[in-house]
């Protein structure tokens, strides 16, 4: 194990390896918490320098025939150390919007208008660069949002929506996206931050406009 976690220490994220992470860690894989899924990203990282560097680690890491391409992020029901609330190659997690916020340093406050009962919430910052608030409901209905540290788009959704148009609420242009009527991500910019707000399951036009509209009200 003493030799597992001096490896562990050397390893160091990428830009490309971080912007893959944000993009598994969107609405639509939010069924492991955060902090599993970026451990599960060092540890693809791990088993890569492992090969690349002929090193004989623990049996129960693994190291597969030939080192990959790129080291690859998946969910995985992983048994590696989890990160801590340290802050650990980034990431930080908290008990409440009102502790995330205060270390987070902008007014962040829970959603309450969804579409489903929530029955668990998570709080989040990932790489210092925005915070995450996201919501489970006992159906396997997921609500994510975002708040960015700047205007840099941080909604971590890349699929091609069929729907895409921009609606005006409380002074903020919203831009809204989905397939047909059912829509799925609001994003907008306000007070020089980036907001987002995903669902994975989708809603009507009117109900994501709302969800919008409660979190400018703060």
């Amino acid at each position: 194990m003493s030799k597992y976690n001096e490896i562990m220490e050397h390893i160091e994220l990428t830009d490309e390896m971080r912007e893959r992470i944000l993009a598994n860690v969107g609405a639509k894989q939010k069924r492991r918490r955060i902090s599993r899924i970026i451990s599960a990203g060092i540890a693809a990282a791990a088993c890569a320098a492992i090969v690349l560097g002929s090193v004989t680690v623990m049996k129960n890491v693994g190291k597969p025939d030939k080192a990959p391409d790129k080291p690859t992020v998946t969910e995985t029901q992983n048994t590696l150390p989890t990160i801590d609330a340290t802050g650990t190659y980034g990431a930080s997690q908290y008990s409440s919007a009102a502790e995330l916020s205060e270390d987070f340093g902008i007014d962040i406050r829970d959603i309450t208008k969804l579409p489903f009962e929530v029955k668990h919430t998570s709080y989040s910052i990932l790489f210092d660069k925005f915070a995450e608030l996201d919501y489970y409901g006992g159906e396997g209905e997921e609500c994510c949002f975002r708040v960015g540290r700047d205007t840099e788009d941080i909604t971590g959704e890349y699929d091609e929506f069929t729907t895409v148009e921009n609606e005006t609420l409380n002074g903020c242009e919203v831009t809204l996206k989905g397939y047909g009527d059912d829509y799925r991500l609001a994003s907008w910019i306000r007070d020089g931050h980036f907001y987002s707000v995903s669902l994975s399951n989708g809603t009507d036009k009117d109900t994501m406009l709302e969800i919008a509209g409660e979190v400018m009200a703060v």
